[in-house]
């Protein structure tokens, strides 16, 4: 009898196992929808059994996000972001929670990385035509001025009064390395409110990946830098690493979207601070690829990687994945 009763329960067991594996795995809708947002195509994934709302959430979340390229936009000269740079110099200014909430975790990165992350870079990727139409490499003159004016330490925030003033006339502030990576962020928020607890936000390559996709590891492909070149495209390396993420972020920053070719160099968008060349010159890196915690800090961490190289990040305790360019 006792042999029965064991048996019965392990048929009793089997069945509930079954049912919340069909109930969380095959049950489950999947919602994606794209949208072009913070100067790129995000896309937003969710699985719900409730297909309203999941979509619901799904609309939230790009609503947050809309709010959001409206604070930071630096092209925009209604933005709060264009406000500060036009007018923070000449007097202390008051910060909405989001606009000091990223300056805060802007200025942590920047004193992490000693420097190689920095919003203040600005002039330096104007000066090479990034951000505007025409590109070209700077004369020494030109850009050693155009030094003068980047310097995080010119950022002066009040935690108490919630302000921000610049204290170098020259200074602006652009939060490309960072807004991305905030925003994921702040629309994984806005799934978790409306009750999601399985989805993916992707904004330009800055990833989160919040629960599982159906009881396994999100799978992330990081793209091969040199992906459209005929050796890559024989040996279809679309793709050089596949990551598996569960509630964690990864952000990848490269030489290989937005740059420009002078002769045989290749000047990519992301600069060193301090020298003011361009950081794939001077590490011969074409992409490096970080997890983190949040995909806010794998957003500044990949720039902040990218301009140390290797070694220097090395001290750094997330993981990352290096990728170097062909001699």
């Amino acid at each position: 009898m006792l042999n029965g009763n064991r048996r019965i329960a392990s048929y009793v067991l089997a069945g509930i196992l079954l049912l919340y594996c069909f109930e969380h795995f095959f049950l489950l809708k999947e919602i994606t929808s794209q949208q072009y947002t913070l100067h790129t195509i995000t896309e937003i994934k969710v699985l719900c059994r409730n297909e309203r709302q999941g979509r619901r959430a799904v609309l939230a979340a790009f609503a947050r996000l809309k709010e959001l390229e409206e604070k930071f936009n630096y092209f925009s000269p209604a933005s709060e972001l264009s406000r500060l740079n036009k007018e923070a110099h000449a007097r202390e200014m008051p910060l909405s929670d989001d606009m000091f909430g990223i300056l805060t975790l802007a200025l942590e990165g920047s004193a992490l990385s000693d420097g190689a992350f920095d919003i203040t870079a600005t002039p330096i990727t104007r000066l090479y035509g990034f951000g505007t139409d025409i590109r070209r490499a700077p004369d020494s003159a030109r850009l050693q001025t155009a030094q003068k004016q980047v310097g995080w330490q010119n950022i002066r925030l009040d935690p108490q009064k919630q302000t921000i003033r610049l204290l170098n006339k020259n200074t602006l502030l652009d939060l490309g390395g960072i807004a991305k990576g905030y925003a994921v962020d702040e629309a994984v928020e806005v799934l978790r409110r409306h009750g999601i607890k399985q989805g993916l936000v992707n904004s330009g390559g800055n990833i989160y990946a919040l629960g599982r996709n159906r009881g396994k590891p999100w799978r992330i492909g990081i793209r091969n830098p040199r992906a459209d070149t005929p050796a890559a495209l024989s040996a279809r390396e679309t793709a050089l690493q596949t990551l598996e993420l569960s509630d964690a972020a990864c952000a990848t920053s490269g030489d290989y979207e937005q740059y420009f070719m002078d002769g045989n160099k290749r000047y990519a968008h992301i600069f060193n601070p301090r020298t003011g060349q361009p950081a794939n010159q001077e590490n011969n890196l074409a992409s490096v690829t970080v997890i983190a915690a949040t995909a806010a800090r794998a957003d500044l961490l990949s720039t902040a990687c990218f301009v140390m190289g290797e070694e220097k990040s090395a001290s750094l305790p997330e993981k990352k994945f290096f990728y170097y360019a062909e001699e």
